[in-house]
This record gives structure tokens, C-alpha cells and sequence, in this order.
């Protein structure tokens, strides 16, 4: 399956456990995990991805003012890869757990 059609329940990922890290990603102790966690889901468009879950801002507020004209992905790809980036911070947040 593609990333861009993956769920989070594809990933293993209930609503409230989706919830929890959704919370966690905006929490600054966390910064570094969430930077390593989108960098692991797309290099390319991690720091986008680091803003849209830290300042709650979704694809279409991050492109409106970019200075690009060519945008890197299409909505439906960025959210793919939000999904996944959230999947790897869960995979990291368990691992330093343990």
C-alpha cells in the first residue's frame, strides 16, 4: 500500500493513542524526537512536517506564503507522510520507554 493511502489504523495506531502523540509532538521536551521521527518518514519535506506538528498548522497555511511556487508534494502526499511521521514518533517514543 502506499504511503499516501496508509491510515493511522494501518500503522497500529488507535484514535486514542493517536490522540496521546498528537499532544506529545507539541510538547518541547519532545522536539528532537519529532524532528528525527519526520526525517524518518520524508528528508525532504521534514521541516514542514516538524512545523505542521508543532504550530498545528496544516498543508495549505505551510504552501499559502511559501516562497516556491512549485509546492514539493501534493495534500494528499503531505498527510500521508504526517501519518507516517507519527507512526515513527510512536516507534521512538515506545523505544525510550523501554
Amino acid at each position: 500500500m502506499s504511503i499516501r493511502k496508509m491510515k493511522l489504523k494501518d500503522y497500529g495506531i488507535t484514535p486514542g493513542r493517536a490522540a496521546e502523540l498528537k499532544e506529545m509532538v507539541k510538547d518541547k521536551q519532545y522536539y528532537s524526537l519529532v524532528i528525527e521521527a519526520c526525517n524518518r518518514a520524508n528528508e525532504f519535506l521534514a521541516l514542514h512536517l516538524v512545523k505542521s506538528f508543532t504550530e498545528s498548522v496544516g498543508y495549505r497555511q505551510i504552501f499559502k506564503n511559501s516562497n516556491s511556487c512549485e509546492l514539493p508534494c501534493t495534500e494528499n502526499d503531505f498527510y500521508g507522510y504526517k501519518r507516517k511521521a507519527l507512526h515513527e514518533f510512536d516507534l521512538l517514543m515506545k523505544s525510550v520507554d523501554m
